[in-house]
């Protein structure tokens, strides 16, 4: 019988034991589900409020006063209920129900609220708030409820307790660490957000039908001792508990630490995006190397059998003087970043090795500072409990407290100091916290004037290093541009940073609430010129005055030409306020309304009053600093030209300016005959990532043309009903009436109409025909922005082939040039007066120009019968000689012979005539076809075998359907193989070497 007693007594605690080890399996999973949330929440309420810093400060304030509350308001009915597991199912259940029709009532709400302005600063703050606690207030409150209920229910002891609130915090908090990372890294990117909010909700509702079950089949021990017997309980510990801290000290250094843990986690946000570029990756690895630390942290704490008195006061003490020795290597992060960088190559792999690589190195930094902190409000629970049954509304208040830190350390630290000091200075006062937070700790048997002695010494040394030791043109251009070694790459940050910052001078430079902008000139500017200065957005070049000169001018001047009324101008993106500036030109415009995201980057704009034509003096100018979705979205004005040249893609809060619902926006504030003009890059992108992006403008604005500038930049200008006859004739007259006007394009080598309308690269008919398969970019699905993200790390380059097709041929009589010059279609090929051949050929570093230059000349060649103006090593070429064969007579033997084709068969010389066609035709070269059509042709009834037939067959089908000639004339040619052909009927491919086979 005893045998059988202690077999059913270790069955029993076997269970247990398994029970709770899924408890803190479950608590794992919804933390990491709380982190999605976070995310989620934060992307969509950016709807409503904008990505500016006001909006994200009303966002995280509600969230994280939600916690705060909650906590507070849990741990209160810890007290109350006798079942903690059971009551801890319905917060859960209740979350994953919230989150699982989030998506609907966040559509109610932004449908509901239509009419509201959101504007600042009054209105978003108060409107604002009432929709972000609508929409997260429920779930926010329930999430309070972790520790507390969890604290309590899974405490069979008051000794246990310490160690069981600090496994679930502990527990909890490295769920959030692969929340963080998930969220990411995976999930939005790949299923958006509406999925991952009502994915991750399944998990919550799952872990709510668990802690159910649980709580019938565990219940400890003392789960109903009363207040009273826990006093009688504890009575020998009365005199432990004098020793301890007063519990309002305790309570104002779990506010401190809340405020120094956000205050600081926002410094080095910042820092790291100046050092790995500001993407979504990179908060992701930063908030996650946070959250792992103070996971760590709680669990190293949590195996402490007696933690000492003393523990609160050395705690406290190490993260002060850790973080001084933190701050010593703050500058040296961008050099760091860059050795990592160079390590990887420059594919899918590097990408996510880096990331990893970054983590641990980040990781091994903050590891002691940070877990210390993540140990912080444990170490205060064990100083504060004092009765079993108070556990859990002792650990609510607690974190309330730190919450609430959390919430003035976001605000405070995380934007207010902004306004005023920079980014050192904003690191010391987290020091200057965690060292008042040291003094607080101190007890009495203590000296109190050494240890407040030492704790002021050490506030006073650290803002002392903030000028000594932190050196601000180590951050002035971001190392993440350069990804492959330098000569001076591994000879130490000295001698890095000596060359690399050779690159400039600082101008001007503030770490703004918003952004790090810095003004960048040149080392030693010429005294008889103007300093080319070029606008630094953490650690980004985000525009030059000279480099984007062309980009930034044609961004004010093609929609300024093109459109019918000038009278509203909306400019989206400040920067250095060239494209603004060129609008002064036209007296016809009465007003120009600019939206800023960045407050730093208008108080820069004095720097560039030289070339940007005064425009902030300009009486028609209006600068709304603030978020542009909200901008444009709330207000209930429309515009006659709204040109938008936000940052890139790949920058976080951007990404908003790509999407359908944006462009949706534009479409309802654009007047009937007015022009929106978007830039987007083509350099460090791929044809998928401008492809997603050309799309999605197309969705919305169906006639489209697409202009290549300087530095492969996509200008595309769109209308709502086309670009008319009357429009490109009255353009040319606009252009030669205002003489200004001609000056300013002149100097960026585009003086005339038709010199800027040979930039169009893709027709609406093109482009419907080419991108429509490519994907959109939505808010609930943001796949651009990280895909950009990739593209940028991997430094992707379009083929020029991909900017300028022969495909565009067939459609040579859409593009704007050529209707422009119907009636002299030999207009645009006058290169002595447009000049246009030596101002293209100048950009000897970019193919595309020299491809749009040899088209012109031959263009001029095969339509003129003049002289070719070919370069030498064009007309050297020996597929140049093919040219005849193509066009017109495919059996001219000598010319065969000359081209060493002479004695070669169908297909061999087929392929040579599609390469020079690949390379050669396109919409400025429109030449005809009429020979490569015959030869292939004639090789598909007397090729040599079956084989050369086929592939003849399959060529010519395959350009019958590229020149529009019919789905009849493709079956035609298919039926005239020897054998069935299954094929792709898919437009040529891009790369050549793929045309061969």
């Amino acid at each position: 019988r005893n045998g059988d007693i202690d077999g059913r007594v270790k069955g029993e605690a076997m269970q247990t034991r398994l029970i709770i080890y899924c408890i803190y399996l479950a608590t794992f999973f919804t933390g990491g589900a709380g982190l999605v949330f976070q995310v989620t929440w934060q992307r969509y309420l950016s709807r409503l409020l904008g990505s500016d810093n006001i909006a994200t400060a009303v966002i995280l304030a509600t969230f994280l006063a939600g916690l705060s509350g909650g906590y507070y308001l849990c741990g209160l009915i810890t007290t109350r209920v006798r079942n903690h597991l059971k009551g801890y199912a319905v917060l859960e259940v209740t979350i994953g129900a919230w989150c699982l029709c989030f998506p609907s009532f966040f559509d109610w709400v932004e449908g509901w609220t239509q009419s509201w302005q959101f504007s600042p600063p009054f209105f978003i703050v108060v409107q604002g708030l009432f929709c972000s606690f609508l929409l997260m207030g429920i779930p926010t409150l329930c999430m309070g409820g972790t520790v507390p209920f969890l604290t309590r229910g899974l405490s069979e002891s008051l000794a246990a307790s310490t160690r069981v609130h600090a496994a679930i915090y502990a527990v909890n908090t490295g769920g959030a660490f692969v929340g963080t990372l998930t969220a990411g890294f995976i999930l939005i990117p790949f299923i958006g957000l509406p999925l991952s909010i009502m994915g991750t909700a399944l998990i919550n509702l799952g872990a709510g039908l668990f802690f159910y079950i649980a709580s019938h089949l565990f219940v400890p021990e003392n789960q109903g001792t009363s207040q009273a017997d826990a006093i009688i309980e504890g009575a020998g510990r009365s005199a432990e508990d004098r020793r301890k801290l007063p519990i309002k000290r305790l309570y104002l250094i779990a506010f401190l630490s809340g405020f120094y843990v956000m205050t600081l986690e926002n410094v080095l946000i910042r820092m790291t995006n100046l050092s790995l570029g500001s993407s979504s990756y990179s908060f992701s690895i930063i908030v996650s190397v946070f959250i792992l630390s103070i996971a760590a942290g709680s669990f190293i704490f949590g195996k402490l059998r007696r933690p000492p008195a003393w523990l609160l006061f050395a705690n406290q003490l190490v993260i002060t003087i850790s973080l001084l020795l933190v701050f010593l290597t703050l500058d040296l992060w961008p050099y760091g970043a860059h050795l990592i960088r160079i390590i990887y190559q420059a594919n899918t792999a590097g990408f996510y090795a880096f990331h990893a690589s970054t983590l641990i190195a980040l990781a091994l930094i903050l590891i002691l500072p940070v877990g210390c902190m993540g140990a912080t409000v444990p170490i205060i629970f064990d100083e504060s409990k004092r009765w079993l049954s108070g556990v859990g509304k002792m650990s609510g208040t607690l974190f309330s407290f730190n919450a609430m830190g959390n919430l003035c350390g976001s605000l405070i630290g995380g934007i207010l100091l902004f306004h005023f000091f920079d980014l050192p200075v904003v690191f010391m006062a987290a020091v200057a916290a965690a060292a008042i937070s040291t003094l607080i700790a101190c007890r009495r048997h203590f000296s109190k004037r050494i240890i407040a002695a030492a704790g002021l010494a050490a506030a006073l040394l650290g803002y002392g290093f903030s000028s000594a030791f932190y050196d601000t043109t180590r951050t002035q251009l971001g190392t993440f541009r350069i990804r492959q070694p330098l000569p001076y790459s591994w000879k130490g940050p000295k001698a890095f940073f000596d060359q690399f910052g050779k690159a400039g001078r600082i101008v001007f430079h503030t770490d703004g609430p918003a952004s790090t902008v810095v003004v960048l000139g040149s080392k030693k500017p010429e005294p008889t010129q103007r300093d080319p200065l070029a606008l630094i957005i953490n650690g980004k070049s985000d525009s030059s005055v000279t480099q984007d000169a062309e980009t930034l001018k044609l961004l004010a001047h093609l929609p300024a030409l093109l459109s019918r009324d000038l009278s509203r101008v909306m400019v989206i993106g400040l920067g250095t306020g060239m494209t603004a500036g060129e609008f002064t030109l036209y007296p016809e415009v009465n007003r120009i309304d600019i939206a800023e995201i960045s407050p730093s980057v208008v108080e820069a704009l004095p720097y560039f009053s030289d070339f940007n034509r005064n425009v902030l003096d300009d009486p028609r100018t209006h600068i709304q600093v603030g978020d542009a979705f909200r901008v444009l979205g709330r207000s209930s004005r429309q515009w006659d030209i709204i040109t938008a040249e936000p940052s890139n893609p790949w920058v976080t809060g951007v990404d908003l300016l790509y999407t359908q619902e944006f462009y949706q926006l534009v479409k309802k504030h654009l007047t009937a005959t007015g022009v929106f003009v978007q830039w987007i890059h083509a350099y460090a992108a791929n044809p998928q990532m401008i492809g997603m992006a050309v799309n999605t403008i197309l969705s919305i604005f169906p006639q489209s043309h697409v202009f290549l500038s300087r530095a492969r930049d996509l200008v595309i200008v769109s209308t709502k009903n086309g670009i008319s006859q009357h429009d490109l004739d009255n353009a040319r007259t606009r252009l030669n009436r205002l003489i200004d006007v001609k000056k300013s394009l002149r100097d960026v080598g585009m003086p005339s109409v038709s010199s800027i309308l040979l930039r169009e690269i893709w027709s609406p008919s093109h482009l419907k025909e080419r991108f429509r398969g490519y994907g959109l970019q939505t808010m609930d699905n943001p796949r651009l922005h990280y895909l950009a993200g990739q593209c940028f790390f991997r430094g992707d380059a379009v083929p020029p082939q991909f900017l300028l097709p022969h495909e565009t041929a067939v459609h040579a009589e859409e593009y704007l040039l050529t209707r422009l010059n119907k009636n002299n279609p030999a207009e645009p090929l006058d290169v002595r007066r447009l000049k246009v051949l030596d101002r293209l050929l100048e950009h000897k570093k970019e193919p595309v120009f020299r491809m749009m230059a040899e088209s012109l000349a031959l263009k001029a060649r095969f339509m003129t019968s003049s002289p070719s103006p070919l370069p030498d090593e064009v007309n050297q070429h020996p597929d140049i000689k093919l040219l005849p064969l193509i066009m017109e007579n495919a059996g001219i033997t000598k010319i065969w012979k000359n081209a060493g084709l002479g004695k070669t068969g169908y297909r061999t010389r087929c392929e040579a005539l599609i390469n020079h066609m690949v390379r050669r035709r396109n919409w400025i070269a429109p030449y005809p076809i009429a020979g490569l059509k015959a030869l292939l042709e004639e090789g598909i009834g007397r090729g040599k075998d079956n084989a050369e037939r086929n592939w003849c067959a399959v060529q010519r089908a395959r350009l019958a359907l590229q020149e529009n000639e019919g789905m009849d004339r493709v079956r035609f040619f298919l039926s005239g193989a020897g054998r069935t052909v299954d094929v792709d009927l898919t437009p040529f491919p891009q790369q050549l070497p793929d045309v061969a086979r």
